[in-house]
């Protein structure tokens, strides 16, 4: 073989030489995607009002004819209130104005229930958009017995849920058993349980 052949078959080999054990291109690693953000927790905290609307139904006892039972009626509300909110643990204080109908003694249709005021404290424990709460309080509801007045007022308990439909609408039900008592400005006292089952939607502001 001829030295010029000879010289150029060695260097091709040394290249291929090269060209095998040389750097291998790595590929780059992609880039992780961002994780997306949870999603925000609902607010309960705050000024809210709103609208309620229910069934009413009572039970009187005298302390001179005994007792008793009324019609099933309806209740017709609005009602404001503020909340605060720590961890799950949502508390505040609402007042609440009520127009009742129809909730009358059948033995003496003129006999009646004509409005309501609460004043109820709220503590209740939040799951993000649900609440649920206690409540606790003192109402005021005259009692008209055929043209007789009863100064009716006192305790007032019961429960509700509400469901943050979005940050600021609300729909909810509430009960509120009252147990109240009173008199005619004479010797006629009046022992009586107003309780309302109510359908509530309410804006937070």
């Amino acid at each position: 073989m001829k030295p010029t052949s000879l010289a150029a078959a060695f260097l091709l080999a040394c290249t291929g030489a090269v060209q095998a054990g040389g750097p291998v291109a790595v590929a780059a690693e992609p880039v992780p995607e961002a994780m997306p953000a949870p999603a925000a927790v609902h607010d309960w905290s705050g000024f809210y009002g709103g609208l309620s609307y229910g069934t009413a139904d009572a039970q009187n006892t005298y302390n001179t004819t005994g007792t008793f039972e009324f019609d099933e009626g309806s209740i017709t509300a609005i009602y404001a209130g503020y909340l605060m909110q720590r961890g799950s643990f949502v508390w505040g204080g609402e007042l609440a104005l009520g127009k009742v109908s129809d909730v009358i003694d059948p033995a003496f249709p003129d006999s009646q229930y004509d409005r309501v005021v609460d004043l109820k404290a709220r503590l209740g424990f939040a799951a993000d958009r649900v609440l649920v709460y206690g409540v606790l309080g003192y109402s005021d509801a005259p009692f008209d017995d055929s043209g007789t007045d009863f100064d009716t007022n006192g305790f007032a308990a019961g429960a509700g849920v509400e469901y943050a439909v979005s940050n600021r609408l609300t729909m909810g039900l509430e009960y509120l058993a009252r147990d109240l008592s009173g008199d005619n400005g004479g010797p006629v006292t009046l022992d009586s349980s107003l309780d309302t089952l109510s359908l509530r939607v309410g804006l937070a502001f």
